[in-house]
């Protein structure tokens, strides 16, 4: 019996010592990332919901969306998101969207959220509920937040 207790002390306390993550994430229990997640979620919930409105409410007026390609040609700024959003809804009939928050990196001027997500969509047009086509979009993605005086905005990432 005094070998199993000798055995089990230290097991228990490096049990004690592990880090806790918020609930379905990747992201260490801190008030700081709850903070972060709990904001992202608020996107989540919006995105679902196709509520351009909500979704712009959370963006910055300095947002920028840097397509990746050379020529800028698929760049845009706060007012082209929204373009892009009425576009993308107006074809879009439900939209379900996971996303599994891996880390969030504290900077001086912005917070880094990096993420993977499960989107599934599907396109308006079918004639009944058996014809709906369901596209969906697997991947990783970084949301990059600015800090204000009441929690954060979205600089880009959408």
């Amino acid at each position: 019996m005094l070998r199993i207790c000798t055995l089990l002390v230290p097991v228990l306390a490096l049990a004690g010592c592990a880090e806790s993550l918020i609930p379905n994430t990747d992201v260490e229990d801190t008030p700081e990332n709850k903070e972060v997640i709990d904001f992202c979620e608020q996107y989540r919930i919006a995105l679902e919901a196709r509520d351009i409105v909500r979704i712009m409410s959370l963006v910055s007026d300095d947002y920028y969306e840097d397509g990746s390609s050379p020529s800028g040609d698929d760049d845009y700024d706060k007012q082209g998101l929204e373009q892009v959003l009425r576009s993308r809804f107006a074809r879009v009939e439900d939209i379900r969207y996971d996303i599994r928050y891996r880390r969030v990196v504290f900077f001086p001027d912005r917070v880094e959220v990096y993420f993977s997500f499960y989107g599934r969509y599907q396109v308006g047009g079918a004639a009944t509920a058996t014809d709906a086509r369901w596209f969906s979009k697997v991947g990783d993605n970084r949301l990059v937040l600015g800090r204000t005086p009441d929690g954060f905005k979205i600089l880009n990432g959408l």
